[in-house]
C-alpha cells in the first residue's frame, strides 16, 4: 500500500484523482472511429451538408427560390396543429385568404385553398372567383412549371380581374428564370388585353428591367422614364419611385458594364465566335481595341443585371466576364 496517499487519507485530505489514461472510455480492444465516422465524422458530415444546403443556389436549383421570392411561395413553414385545428374549423373566404397572402402569412393558405375549392360553394361559384383562386393557388405553389401553368391559364382567360396580374406575376416570374425574352412577351400580352389596369402602369418599369436583362441599356432607360412618368400620373407612388431610382444610371457619365466573351488577335475569328453566339440566341458585336478584335456584349447600368446574362451565357456553354466600360 502507498503510505503517501494513507497518511494523506488520514489527514482529511482529499484523494489525488487519477491521470486520465489514453483510450478511456472505449471498451478493451475496440478500434478507434474511421476517419468521417462516429460521433465526430458524423457532426463534421452534418456541418457539411449544412453548408452546402446554405450555398447560394444556381440557375437549375434556384427555380424554387425565386418563386419563393418572387411568388411568396410558404417555404420551410411549421404550423402548429392546434393553429391549424383552428384554420380547418375556420370557414373559408377568398378575402380572407387574399389578405393573409398579401400581408405574408402563408400558415394554412394553401389548405385553406384546397378547402375552398373542395365545398360545394365553390362547385356553384362565380367563374370570375374560381379564376381568383387558381391565381392565389399559383402563388403558393412551390414548383415554377406549375406555378407558371397555372398564372398562364388565368392570364389567358383575359375575362377576370385577376388577368392581368397573372400576367405581371408570370413576367416576374419568367425574368427570375432568366428568361427576358419570354418576360417582355408576357408584359406585351398584359398591356394588350388590359391597357387600363393598373398593372400596365408598372408592366413599364419590368420591360425596363427585361431590357437590362438583356444589356439594352438605352431601351431600359426610356421605359424607366416613361414608368416613372406614368406613375406619377397615374399616382402609382411605388412604380414612379422605383423607376426613378433605376433611371438615375441612365445619367450621362454614370458607370457602366459590358459583357466580354472572347478577345482575338484576328478578325475572322472574333466573327465565328460572333456567329456561335447569334445561332444560340445571344446578340453581340465585335469592337477592336489595343490590337485585339474582342466579342462583347450589352451595356448595362448595373454590375448585377452583367452577372445575370454571365450565368445564362455559361449555361449555354459560353464563358464570359464583365468589365467595365465608358459611357
Amino acid at each position: 500500500m502507498d503510505r503517501t496517499r494513507t497518511r494523506s487519507r488520514a489527514a482529511g485530505a482529499p484523494p489525488r484523482r487519477p491521470a486520465p489514461q489514453v483510450g478511456a472510455g472505449r471498451p478493451r480492444g475496440a478500434r478507434r472511429d474511421a476517419p468521417g465516422t462516429g460521433a465526430d465524422g458524423e457532426r463534421r458530415e452534418m456541418t457539411r451538408r449544412s453548408r452546402i444546403r446554405g450555398r447560394r443556389p444556381g440557375h437549375r436549383s434556384g427555380r424554387g427560390w425565386a418563386l419563393a421570392l418572387l411568388a411568396g411561395a410558404p417555404w420551410g413553414f411549421s404550423v402548429p396543429s392546434a393553429v391549424q385545428a383552428a384554420q380547418a374549423a375556420a370557414p373559408v373566404d377568398l378575402d380572407h385568404i387574399e389578405a393573409r397572402i398579401e400581408a405574408g402569412r402563408f400558415e394554412g393558405a394553401a389548405e385553406a385553398l384546397e378547402r375552398w375549392f373542395a365545398t360545394a360553394e365553390a362547385q356553384n361559384a362565380a367563374r370570375g372567383d374560381v379564376l381568383r383562386a387558381r391565381y392565389f393557388r399559383a402563388r403558393l405553389l412551390a414548383d415554377p412549371d406549375s406555378a407558371r401553368a397555372e398564372l398562364l391559364s388565368v392570364a389567358m382567360d383575359g375575362g377576370s380581374r385577376y388577368g392581368s396580374r397573372a400576367w405581371l406575376r408570370l413576367a416576374q416570374l419568367d425574368l427570375a428564370l432568366d428568361e427576358p425574352s419570354r418576360a417582355a412577351a408576357d408584359l406585351e400580352r398584359l398591356r394588350s388585353d388590359h391597357p387600363r389596369s393598373a398593372e400596365t402602369v408598372a408592366s413599364w418599369y419590368w420591360t425596363a428591367r427585361t431590357f437590362e436583362a438583356r444589356g439594352l441599356i438605352d431601351r431600359a432607360c426610356e421605359a424607366w422614364q416613361r414608368a416613372a412618368a406614368e406613375g406619377r400620373r397615374v399616382g402609382a407612388t411605388e412604380t414612379a419611385r422605383l423607376a426613378e431610382a433605376a433611371a438615375l444610371g441612365c445619367a450621362p457619365g454614370a458607370p457602366r458594364f459590358a459583357i466580354q466573351v472572347a478577345a482575338f488577335s484576328r478578325r475572322d475569328a472574333a466573327e465565328e465566335m460572333h456567329g456561335r453566339l447569334e445561332a444560340a440566341g445571344f446578340f453581340s458585336r465585335v469592337v477592336e481595341h489595343d490590337g485585339l478584335h474582342r466579342v462583347r456584349m450589352g451595356h448595362f447600368a448595373r454590375r448585377e443585371a452583367a452577372e445575370s446574362l454571365v450565368r445564362r451565357l455559361r449555361d449555354a456553354g459560353f464563358e464570359s466576364t464583365v468589365i467595365p466600360v465608358v459611357s
